[in-house]
């Protein structure tokens, strides 16, 4: 049920025009020498019919921008944004057509952290990019005075945070599904590694001035699986991917999916068959002195940016949804007959 890919199907039909069964003219030993020129071959062509839309215009609907008001140390009141996403986790006891919708974003957005990364007061904050089903895409404040009900992480290392949402059946979000994440297992299992093509979509700063939202598709590759801890967003010891793949201001919470194109265990893979990879929570910028440090991208700052990004995992983004004792207890509070074992 993942978000399926684009695609292309060249269909060529040829017809040749050539000679026919009347025998040919009698020829002079001058013309004998001279060989008969073949007729020309015709191709036509049939333009496909395109069933799947492509990749990247899919996940350019599936993000939202995260836009906060919120209130410094000093008093001063700022506008912040980041990117987001929804996913959709099909709990086994709902019906078929049934999700739990999780809003995801990373937690230095969703706390708007400053460059100290304390918190900052949210005044309101608001999402844009959840298509109606008349193809709108309004504000929706998530709560006036910025009091929405984040999930964290235990490990304070993890950049990521997620809210419950459900938005009323005037929508029709593009969602993803929990059971498409790839899993650092997946990367064994199917035989991927470093240098794996990668895609994701984010909030597009520089185009405020539009009317609707338009977030932007950029493509790198995988650059580093690391086996050790690295110093996070958060400037703790934890676990991420690098991506050779430039972001900037607003890009935070953009999700992020790898390709299984290649030579596979199963066979080949033919087609670009993407899996959602994990989420977008910084990058590398060089300093005066050439030396790499770390920079998230809620604020909008712009460095000499050394084109490697921070990606979370999507393992700690499905442990967070799945595992949060209180996200459980919101699921099981839907079903009687898993509160009446409580």
């Amino acid at each position: 049920m993942r978000l399926r890919p684009f695609a292309v199907l060249l269909l060529l039909s040829a017809s040749a025009f050539g000679q026919g069964n009347a025998p040919a003219p009698s020829q002079s030993p001058a013309q004998s020498s001279s060989p008969q020129k073949p007729a020309p071959r015709i191709l036509m062509w049939t333009p496909p019919e395109h069933t799947v839309v492509p990749f990247g215009s899919q996940i350019r609907k599936a993000v939202s921008e995260v836009r906060e008001s919120c209130k410094d140390k000093d008093g001063k009141i700022g506008t912040y944004a980041g990117t987001g996403f929804i996913v959709a986790y099909h709990d086994p006891r709902l019906a078929a057509d049934q999700n739990f919708d999780y809003l995801v974003t990373n937690r230095h957005v969703a706390d708007c952290l400053d460059d100290d990364l304390q918190p900052m007061q949210v005044l309101s904050i608001s999402v844009q990019g959840t298509n109606m089903k008349t193809g709108q895409t309004p504000i929706i404040f998530l709560n006036d005075h910025g009091n929405v009900p984040w999930h964290y992480p235990a490990n304070d290392s993890v950049d990521l945070a997620v809210t419950p949402v459900n938005f009323g059946p005037d929508f029709a979000p593009t969602v993803i599904p929990l059971d498409g994440f790839f899993s650092k297992a997946d990367f064994e299992a199917e035989n991927i590694g470093e240098g794996a093509k990668i895609i994701l979509s984010g909030y597009f700063v520089q185009l405020e001035g539009s009317d609707k939202l338009q977030p932007l598709v950029r493509e790198g590759v995988l650059s580093m699986i690391p086996d050790t801890p690295l110093t996070t967003t958060l400037r703790k010891p934890g676990t991420i991917y690098l991506g050779e793949v430039h972001i900037f201001g607003g890009n935070s919470g953009s999700p992020v999916f790898i390709s299984t194109y290649g030579i596979r265990p199963a066979g080949p893979v033919l087609d670009d068959d993407f899996r959602f990879l994990g989420v977008v929570s910084g990058y590398y910028y060089e300093d005066s002195d050439l030396k790499l440090q770390i920079a998230t991208t809620v604020m909008g700052k712009q460095r000499a940016n050394s084109g490697i990004s921070m990606i979370v995992p999507a393992d700690l983004l499905k442990g967070l949804i799945l595992d949060d004792p209180e996200l459980k207890r919101e699921r099981d509070a839907n079903f009687p007959a898993a509160q009446a074992k409580k």
